[in-house]
């Protein structure tokens, strides 16, 4: 979805580029605790996006040397409108990226060979913003309103009406980049964006707002998953890497789980020229707790998804026109394997 997150830069504070030697760009060191002695590995792990607390347990787990701790040396590639997360990985640039269940699956259809080996977030971060006085609460309520939405993200709102016994005409669409000055301008009802950053922009300049979240509605495609080569998992010094990759990133999303304050807190201190508000940050930070962590994850595990999630996104996949997927885009051997002992890793 380019076009949205183009203009989220400015909604959030712009993102810059991190600086060589800053906190949480690449630990180095001997391997301790990993795959034996010697040189710690090095390996890539590319972010879907610019660098924001939306990676921030990420962040806990390189700046407190915790990859490091299993033996790998771990350059975070940041994101963008211009970076193409699924083909770094593809390319062997990357050993592993953050993507998004359809955008893989897409990503397959035109030849790639990339598997979700687990998912960052329980719920999709899709959301409908309205004013809190006047809230769309249900999907119902959508009708007869004006949507703003980008052309980009038109496929994914048709497939939330459709869900719902719903159609395109059944609500005006109204082009919008991602902008939520056209929602406080009055000139939509809501706003399709994302739970975790423009809802919280507003809060943080004092407009309250009501987030409907679509995944509460039926439409949950798998987001921030985890995506690597299949042909990876069946090398071995490759599995092992990401075993150990994916083993060191929940750890540090348990301590985000036990302090989001401090992912906040690091992100700003790590990006000082990245123009992050560090009130926004910390609000942020609190606020994906809602979509990361789930009843499902205190007893499998951070990143864990079920049967019952690949079957849902399946028939989502139908809906949106893409074919040919199956069950096998999906690989949960990894996080059997990072869990063996139990869901902290």
């Amino acid at each position: 979805m380019v076009t949205p997150r183009l203009t989220r830069r400015s909604v959030l504070g712009g993102f810059g580029a991190l600086a060589a030697g800053s906190l949480v760009g690449c630990a180095s060191g001997s391997s301790s605790g990993g795959a034996g002695s010697g040189a710690a590995d090095e390996v890539t792990y590319q972010l879907s996006w610019t660098h924001s607390v939306q990676f921030g347990g990420t962040y806990l787990a390189q700046d407190r040397g915790l990859f490091e701790e299993l033996g790998l040396s771990v350059r975070l590639a940041a994101g963008g409108p211009n970076v193409a997360g699924d083909a770094n990985t593809v390319s062997g640039a990357a050993l592993m990226n953050i993507s998004v269940a359809d955008g893989v699956a897409r990503s397959n259809v035109e030849g790639a060979d990339l598997v979700i080996i687990g998912a960052q977030y329980q719920k999709s971060p899709v959301t409908i913003l309205s004013l809190a006085d006047a809230p769309l609460v249900t999907p119902q309520d959508l009708v007869g309103k004006k949507i703003g939405v980008a052309g980009t993200d038109t496929p994914g709102l048709n497939a939330f009406l459709a869900l719902n016994n719903m159609s395109e005409g059944d609500v005006e669409f109204i082009p919008s980049q991602y902008d939520p000055a056209v929602l406080t301008a009055g000139q939509v009802d809501g706003l399709y964006c994302f739970y975790n950053d423009l809802p919280v922009a507003l809060a943080v300049q004092g407009i309250d707002g009501y987030s409907m979240l679509l995944a509460d509605f039926g439409y949950n495609p798998m987001s921030q998953t985890y995506t690597v080569l299949r042909s990876s998992l069946a090398d071995a010094a490759k599995r092992d890497q990401i075993v150990r990759l994916l083993r060191g990133d929940a750890r540090g999303w348990q301590l985000y789980k036990d302090d989001p304050q401090a992912a906040g807190e690091l992100t700003v201190e790590a990006y000082p020229d990245a123009g992050l508000d560090l009130e926004t940050q910390r609000r942020q930070a609190e606020v994906q707790l809602d979509i990361m962590f789930s009843p499902l994850t205190d007893t499998k595990g951070f990143g864990w998804f079920t049967d019952e999630q690949v079957d849902e996104n399946l028939k989502l996949f139908t809906i949106l026109g893409i074919e040919g997927t199956t069950e096998q885009l999906w690989d949960r051997s990894i996080m059997e394997e990072v869990y063996a002992d139990g869901p902290t890793a």
